[in-house]
């Protein structure tokens, strides 16, 4: 599936399977499309590699991706509700999301991004941008 294949206003889907979807919300859909578009050798590899994590992710699940491809990252707080916040990751490329649910199905929403992480651990505004955006989604 190609990520142009599925689009709501909002998100965009990208990847589908028995296990979970995987959308794309804000900044990290927007980061996730501006990769997409770049022509240089990193972009590239990194958008492939992403790519192929969030379709094994949703077809059968994170037990097959592992640290260096999808990490639990920290609990954070937001509107007084508490979420896990998630991190797909290739190379220098980082997306951070919340599992959930949608319409009765597995669901991790993508809802920041670090397009260029140097730094080992995540950074803690992205953590919390994650959860804020994610409380936004799911109030409407």
């Amino acid at each position: 599936m190609k990520p142009s294949d599925r689009k709501s206003d909002d998100g965009l889907l990208v990847g589908s399977g028995d296990y979970a979807v995987v959308w794309l919300f804000g900044e990290a859909k927007d980061e996730y499309e501006a990769l997409q578009k770049r022509n240089d050798q990193t972009s590239f590899r990194e958008y492939r590699t992403i790519s192929r994590y969030f379709q094994r992710y949703a077809a059968m699940g994170p037990q097959h991706l592992d640290d260096t491809m999808f990490k639990k990252q920290d609990r954070r707080s937001s509107g007084g509700i508490s979420v896990m916040i998630y991190e797909f990751k290739a190379y220098q490329f980082r997306i951070y999301g919340v599992v959930g649910e949608l319409k009765g199905k597995r669901c991790y929403r993508g809802t920041a991004c670090d397009p260029k992480k140097k730094k080992d651990k995540a950074d803690p505004q992205k953590l919390q941008k994650a959860a804020d955006e994610y409380v936004r989604i799911i109030n409407g």
